[in-house]
């Protein structure tokens, strides 16, 4: 009667949850944000606590879900000996997404930069920002890399800040990069010791991604509120002044990012023979949930949720995939560092011939690994990679990029955790229906 009751309660929990976030009240909640970010009201600046507080519940039970799910999908992939098949549609379909991305990121904003030059106007407000910014940011922290190597020390570079050299440290600084290489060696030893001594732990590790699950859909009735206390403050703090100054840099990117979004739902309703309508409103979640929090993390189990549970997609690539997919690949940034080349370009006069712009996808591409485990400012550190060969200035770049940042980095994580959901869908496609007494 007990057991009754409380698979009743979670039922009910988990209806409440999805009439909350159904598409329509989430959509609300991001045009009533955009509202008042627009409006500026004195009030706003009371919401950032609020917003901090709900990441701060979101990010509870993140790493712990990453460290149970990590393993159960190796122990899934390494069982059924399908391991090596799906890591080779994965590893296709990641590549082909990469060239895809990379080559759409780069062609249409260079033919939009192509008709499009600043006017005297135009160049006068970017100056006026840049001075504004240098009094309000330090500009000289952001771009010199000896500060960022004091922070983090000499041997936290390359590979070496990829080990787990003390997993309970990376746990509580929340190096997620380190965590998830952590538990994919863990998950390949447990698998292993598993078959020597036929003992297992992995009935455990169900219970506690179970829980994560759960803990999760209780804080996700609170997503309404935490669209709004995180997007109007900051839709509030870029102003018209900034946006207006720098649309030649934001009409490109959100025209071709707003292009790559409507792409990724379009594809998996090809892969999943289904409509593309009810693809993009089961998508909506984790997308939305990215543009509030800019935080790609926090969508993995909502993500999880979503392609396995809403759209069927099969188990095996979406547990392997989109932890770590979502952590390590970023395909916002690639279009981000390229339109931020490309417009540092048109003010200073460079022009891209063909050559450069196929160099430009490169460097993009290189540079966005290079913000694996960092955020804020200092992602705008491997900027240098992608302008310097150029001979573009990365220090003016800078203090451009920190203004229009708040609303790039929305688009940005949309990005990351859209494309990335797109990748298993293509690569595992929809998960057999399981069979019934009367199909036998």
């Amino acid at each position: 009667m007990t057991t009754d009751t409380a698979s009743g309660s979670d039922n009910s929990l988990k209806v409440l949850s999805r009439s909350v976030n159904r598409p329509s009240i989430t959509l609300g909640a991001i045009v009533l944000a955009l509202v008042l970010g627009a409006m500026r009201l004195p009030f706003l600046q009371y919401l950032r606590p609020v917003g901090d507080f709900y990441i701060a519940l979101l990010q509870i039970c993140v790493l712990p879900f990453l460290l149970a799910t990590i393993p159960l999908a190796v122990r899934s992939a390494m069982a059924s000996g399908s391991a090596p098949g799906v890591l080779r549609s994965l590893l296709f379909w990641v590549l082909m997404t990469l060239v895809a991305v990379a080559t759409v990121s780069t062609l249409i904003p260079s033919l939009f930069f192509g008709y499009a030059a600043p006017d005297e106007q135009m160049i006068t407000k970017i100056g006026t920002l840049l001075g504004r910014s240098a009094d309000t940011v330090d500009v000289e922290f952001a771009i010199d890399a000896r500060h960022a190597a004091e922070i983090k020390g000499a041997a936290e570079s390359g590979i070496l800040a990829l080990i787990p050299t003390n997993i309970f440290a990376s746990l509580s600084s929340n190096d997620s990069v380190r965590v998830l290489v952590f538990a994919a060696i863990f998950g390949v030893g447990m698998v292993l010791t598993e078959r020597q001594s036929g003992h297992s732990i992995f009935d455990a590790l169900r219970h506690i991604q179970a829980v994560c699950a759960l803990i999760f859909d209780w804080f996700s009735l609170l997503v309404p509120i935490g669209i709004v206390a995180l997007v109007a403050p900051q839709v509030a703090r870029l102003g018209s002044d900034a946006f207006t100054a720098l649309t030649l840099f934001a009409y490109p990117f959100l025209a071709t990012g707003a292009l790559l979004l409507l792409a990724a739902p379009m594809l998996c309703a090809f892969a999943l023979r289904a409509s593309v309508a009810s693809v993009f409103g089961v998508l909506l979640k984790p997308l939305m949930l990215a543009a509030s929090t800019r935080n790609s993390l926090i969508c993995v189990p909502l993500a999880l949720e979503t392609l396995k549970h809403d759209l069927k997609v099969q188990d095996e690539p979406c547990d392997l995939y989109i932890p770590i997919g979502i952590a390590t690949i970023r395909f916002g940034t690639i279009l981000y560092f390229v339109i931020a080349t490309l417009f540092m370009g048109i003010l200073m006069g460079r022009h891209f011939a063909p050559l450069d712009l196929g160099l430009l996808a490169f460097f993009a591409v290189a540079a966005s690994f290079a913000t694996i485990g960092v955020s804020g400012i200092a992602a705008l550190a491997p900027l240098a990679i992608v302008l310097r060969p150029f001979g573009l200035s990365y220090e003016v770049a800078v203090p451009l990029m920190i203004i229009i940042d708040p609303l790039a980095d929305m688009v940005r994580t949309m990005l990351n955790v859209g494309i990335n959901c797109m990748i298993p869908t293509l690569a595992g496609g929809r998960a057999p229906l399981p069979m019934t007494q009367s199909s036998r």
